[in-house]
C-alpha cells in the first residue's frame, strides 16, 4: 500500500512539476508574445503618428493654399465688383442720356409730322389743282385729236380715192399684158410641172427686167419692177399650191427669222433652213432641190437659189446677187 501510494504521490509530484514547466514555458512564451506584440503595437503606433504628423502637415499646407485662393479670389471679386458698379454707373448715364435723346426725337418727330402732314396738304391741293388743269388739257387734246382725227380721215379718204383711181388706171394697163405674159407659168403650175415652173418665173422677171442677157437681177430691176406683175406670178404660186409657195409666203418666213436689208449670215443660215435650201449646214444646188408638192413650206419658187445670191453659188459669192434677193424679200409690198 506504501509503495502504491508513493507512486501515486510521485506520479502527482511529476505531473505538477511538469505542469508547473508547461505553465512557466507557456507563460514565457505568451510574454514573448506579448513583447513582440507591443513592440509592433509601438511600431505601429509610430508609423500612425508619424502618418498623422504628415497629414496634419498636408492638410495645414491645403488650408494655406485654400486661404490664399480664397484671399485672391475675394480680391478678384471685389475687382469686379467695382468694375461693375463702374460700368452700372455710365449705363445708368447712357440711360439719362438716351431718355433725353429720345425726349429730342419726339419732339423732333412731333415736329417733322406736324410738318410732312402740312406738306401733304399743300401736295393734294397741288395735286387737285394740277389734276383740274390736266382734265382741261385732256379735254383741250382730245377737242383737237378729233379735229385732227377728222381731218386725217378726210386726207385718208381722199388719198384712199386718188389711190384707187391710180390703181385702176395701172391696172387696166397691165390687164393687156400681164395674161400674155404669165399664160405658159400659168399653165405649168396647173400641171404641178414645178421646176420647168420655177424655170419659167426667173425667165420672166429677167424679160420684164430687161435683163436676159445679164441673165441675173440686181436692186435696181427689183425695185422698178412693176408691182402688177410680180404680184400675179406670186398669186398664180400660191393658189397652185394651196398657199406653200410663192415670193408672198417666203417673205413672211424670211421676217419671221429675223430678217432685214441688214441681215447677217446667221439669218440668211436661218431662212434657208427653214424653206430647206440649207440642209445639215450645207447650201443646195439648184438640182438637188425638192420640185413636187410635198416641198417645204417656201422652198419654191426657187430664184434665189438659182441665181446663187443668199449662198455660196456656181460663180463663187456674189453680193449684188444676195442683194436683189434681200431686197425682193424685205422690202416688196405683197
Amino acid at each position: 500500500m506504501n509503495w502504491f501510494a508513493i507512486s501515486i504521490s510521485v506520479v502527482v509530484v511529476v505531473t505538477i512539476a511538469v505542469g508547473v514547466l508547461l505553465w512557466s514555458n507557456w507563460k514565457k512564451r505568451l510574454l514573448t508574445q506579448l513583447k513582440q506584440e507591443k513592440h509592433q503595437c509601438q511600431e505601429t503606433e509610430h508609423r500612425l503618428l508619424a502618418q498623422l504628423e504628415q497629414e496634419k502637415h498636408q492638410r495645414q499646407e491645403t488650408e494655406h493654399r485654400l486661404l490664399t485662393q480664397l484671399e485672391q479670389e475675394k480680391h478678384q471679386l471685389q475687382e469686379t465688383e467695382r468694375r461693375l458698379l463702374a460700368q452700372l454707373e455710365q449705363e445708368k448715364h447712357l440711360l439719362t442720356q438716351l431718355e433725353q435723346e429720345k425726349y429730342q426725337l419726339q419732339e423732333t418727330e412731333h415736329r417733322l409730322l406736324t410738318q410732312l402732314e402740312q406738306e401733304k396738304h399743300q401736295l393734294q391741293e397741288t395735286e387737285r389743282r394740277l389734276l383740274t388743269q390736266l382734265e382741261q388739257e385732256k379735254y383741250q387734246r382730245q377737242e383737237t385729236e378729233n379735229c385732227l382725227l377728222a381731218q386725217l380721215e378726210q386726207e385718208k379718204h381722199q388719198r384712199q380715192e386718188t389711190r384707187k383711181l391710180k390703181d385702176l388706171s395701172q391696172q387696166h394697163l397691165s390687164l393687156q399684158r400681164t395674161p400674155n405674159l404669165t399664160t405658159t407659168l400659168h399653165d405649168l403650175l396647173v400641171s404641178e410641172r414645178w421646176k420647168e415652173a420655177d424655170h419659167e418665173t426667173l425667165r420672166i422677171m429677167l424679160k420684164v427686167t430687161d435683163r436676159e442677157q445679164e441673165g441675173w437681177l440686181n436692186v435696181a430691176s427689183i425695185h422698178n419692177f412693176p408691182r402688177e406683175d410680180l404680184r400675179a406670178i406670186d398669186q398664180l404660186w400660191v393658189e397652185s399650191s394651196n398657199g406653200r409657195f410663192g415670193f408672198s409666203v417666203q417673205q413672211r418666213i424670211w421676217k419671221s427669222v429675223g430678217g432685214n436689208l441688214k441681215a447677217n449670215d446667221k439669218i440668211y443660215e436661218a431662212f434657208g433652213d427653214c424653206v430647206e435650201w440649207r440642209v445639215h449646214k450645207n447650201w443646195l444646188q439648184i438640182n438637188e432641190l425638192t420640185f413636187n408638192s410635198s416641198a417645204p413650206t417656201g422652198h419654191l419658187p426657187a430664184v434665189a437659189v438659182r441665181l446663187g445670191g443668199l449662198s455660196w453659188g456656181v460663180d463663187g459669192f456674189l453680193w449684188e446677187k444676195r442683194e436683189a434677193c434681200v431686197f425682193l424679200l424685205s422690202e416688196k409690198d405683197w
